[in-house]
């Protein structure tokens, strides 16, 4: 194992001279966490994987991924990393850094954000925000010039940027994000249904005035009576032409007996298999319910739990002998070690599980509903073959044992144009119903679609007391830290106005964003440091409140200004509100930080690197 350390809550200071691979865990780190990076130093590339144990809001997670490009997949374990070195393949889950096509598997950015507690947002490319998006914001690294605030990409955009920081600052929280995920389903949706009804209108014959279902029974009305007028001609053949019946007559009937039976058959097990596929959606219509249920039982389950803590007895609830021995790790019922953490893994893995078997039964039910329209059609058409054989056989051969063959073909003939116009009319028929049903979904898609704009609108014009709220406490949070910074800068002294802008990936000071080098490395840092801190403060932030900075000292900042911003930021993580975790790497520590708890390894040289044994 090349590095081993823990991080704690709170400030982490990796420490080290120049040269000795501090920047090299920076990258380990956001790598880990999702990061899509592939610039490799020579010592990291000589690392077969990096594993790292999270602490999120719904459990720990361990998490695994092989060094190699920017898109390599990541191993997930829900529990403990220690827990996680004796575990198979098997029970680890493999997972894609992006959301897959198919949609039916989750990626590691759903994974993260789920036990995060953070929704997906999506941008106005109609794609989702992924962990690497939301990172660039999070870790500040030595490549990014200091006047940018996100990590600096080569494929970038406003709309990424904009919705990155929308999502941090908690605008509208789940609701307008899942509205405008559930706006672009409905979108997608509502174009294929438009799709098929201008395709199913375009197959309608243009002459014919068969525009409706009403016309076309009519005309199938009129068919069946001049169908039964020939019927009835063939009956009283014997009166007509009174030939007995040849070899060959009786032969043909035969044949047609059989084709019939076979007709016959084959319609009952097509029938046969639409009442199963009946059944089985059923079934899994009432699975997804009881999965659906079973997901708010564990949530509610955890939620009790997690309200109720340990039940502690000072009774025995057997022999109701007084319990003495009272030892709060351990269960006084049977002895075993009480676990929270694992709980907490378990009931997120279930839950994951349960979210998954959904999806999959969804899917399943959709492929099923497809199948059964498949074979309705298929069975139509056979009713259509088994009528058209039965009308042929019964007046051929059930009423008359001598037809003549002239006045037989002759009305045969009649009989079989009248079954293909019949066939013709129903196959006009399902084309018209499908246009109704196509219709009808239409107008609905359409009119939920217009419900859930006009609601997006709403929250949209909300969300504008929510940007202010947020902005403001970032902002004096920014100000008070740039007073604390050494008199080096005049406009940081003493602020007027401090903001961050999203959308130009930029930080300004009284309006002004270009200072001295030094100076824009302070900006940036308290640019993120002040959005984390924010977070420290209001609930209503989505910021995973965690920040990885490898560029604290950078573009030759004095040391003694760094050691007075490492105190100021030491001090401000103290008085945070919530759990959060910084990160920091310095080649000039605060001396009086050096034996604090707050470091994380040794001091690092030249010779004894951050990758033992590299």
């Amino acid at each position: 194992m090349a590095y081993d350390e823990w991080f704690h809550r709170g400030v982490n200071i990796i420490r080290g001279e120049n040269g000795s691979g501090k920047s090299t865990i920076a990258d380990f780190i956001f790598y880990g966490l999702g990061g899509e990076f592939d610039r490799w130093k020579d010592a990291a590339q000589n690392c077969s994987a990096v594993r790292i144990e999270l602490e999120t809001e719904q459990s720990v997670l361990t998490v695994q991924r092989a060094v190699g490009g920017k898109q390599e997949p990541i191993l997930v374990y829900y529990g403990s990393l220690e827990a996680s070195l004796d575990k198979g393949i098997d029970e680890w889950q493999r997972v894609p850094i992006r959301r897959p096509a198919s949609g039916l598997d989750l990626s590691f950015t759903q994974i993260m954000f789920r036990a995060a507690g953070i929704p997906e947002a999506p941008n106005a490319a109609n794609s989702n925000i992924t962990m690497h998006q939301l990172l660039r914001l999070l870790y500040a690294d030595q490549q990014t010039p200091p006047g940018k605030l996100f990590r600096f990409e080569s494929f970038d955009t406003r709309e990424i940027r904009e919705t990155v920081g929308q999502l941090v600052i908690g605008v509208n929280g789940y609701e307008l994000y899942e509205s405008l995920i559930q706006l672009r389903e409905l979108k997608t949706d509502y174009a294929e249904k438009d799709r098929l009804y201008k395709a199913a209108v375009m197959s309608l014959p243009s002459a014919e005035g068969l525009t409706s279902i009403a016309i076309l029974d009519t005309r199938l009305s009129e068919l069946n009576v001049r169908k039964g007028q020939i019927a009835n001609e063939i009956r009283n053949v014997d009166a007509a032409v009174g030939e007995d019946q040849t070899k060959q007559f009786v032969a043909e009937r035969q044949v047609m007996h059989r084709r019939l039976q076979k007709l016959a058959g084959e319609l009952q097990v097509s029938e046969q298999r639409l009442s199963d596929l009946d059944d089985e959606q059923a079934e899994l219509r009432q699975f997804v319910e009881h999965l659906e249920q079973q997901l708010i039982a564990l949530s509610a389950a955890e939620d009790l739990s997690s309200r109720l803590g340990s039940i502690e007895f000072q009774y025995c609830p057997a022999c109701l002998k007084p319990l003495s021995d009272k030892n709060t790790q351990h269960c006084l019922v049977c002895n075993e070690v009480i676990d929270e953490e694992k709980a907490r893994s378990r009931y997120f893995e279930l839950k994951v599980d349960s979210e998954l078997q959904i999806r999959e039964s969804r899917q399943l039910l959709a492929m099923k509903a497809a199948e059964t329209d498949r074979l309705q059609s298929e069975t139509r058409a056979l009713r259509r073959a088994y009528s058209s054989t039965m009308a042929d056989f019964s007046s051929r051969y059930d009423v008359s044992n001598s037809p003549r063959e002239s006045y037989l073909a002759e009305r045969h003939k009649l009989l079989g144009g009248l079954e293909r116009e019949a066939e013709y009319m129903e196959e006009l028929r399902a084309t018209l119903q499908r246009i109704d049903e196509l219709s009808t979904q239409r107008a609905k898609l359409n009119s939920d679609i217009t419900i859930l704009e006009a609601k997006i609108k709403r929250l949209d014009a909300s969300s504008t007391a929510r940007v202010e709220k947020a902005m403001n406490l970032v902002s004096t949070i920014g100000k008070r830290v740039l007073k604390n910074d050494l008199k080096r800068q005049e406009a940081f002294e003493n602020p007027t106005t401090f903001s961050i802008n999203f959308g130009d990936d930029a930080m300004l000071v009284d309006g002004k964003m270009n200072f001295a080098e030094s100076s824009n490395v302070v900006l940036k840092n308290t640019s993120i440091l002040s959005l984390l801190l924010a977070a420290s403060y209001d609930a209503e932030f989505w910021h995973p409140k965690f920040l990885l900075m490898d560029n604290i000292e950078d573009k030759g900042m004095e040391q003694i200004r760094s050691h007075n911003y490492q105190k100021m930021l030491i001090e401000e993580s103290k008085n945070a509100k919530f759990p959060h975790q910084i990160i920091f790497t310095t080649s000039m520590p605060d001396p009086a930080l050096e034996q604090s708890k707050l470091t994380v390894g040794p001091h690092y040289t030249r010779e004894m690197k951050t990758l033992a044994n590299i």
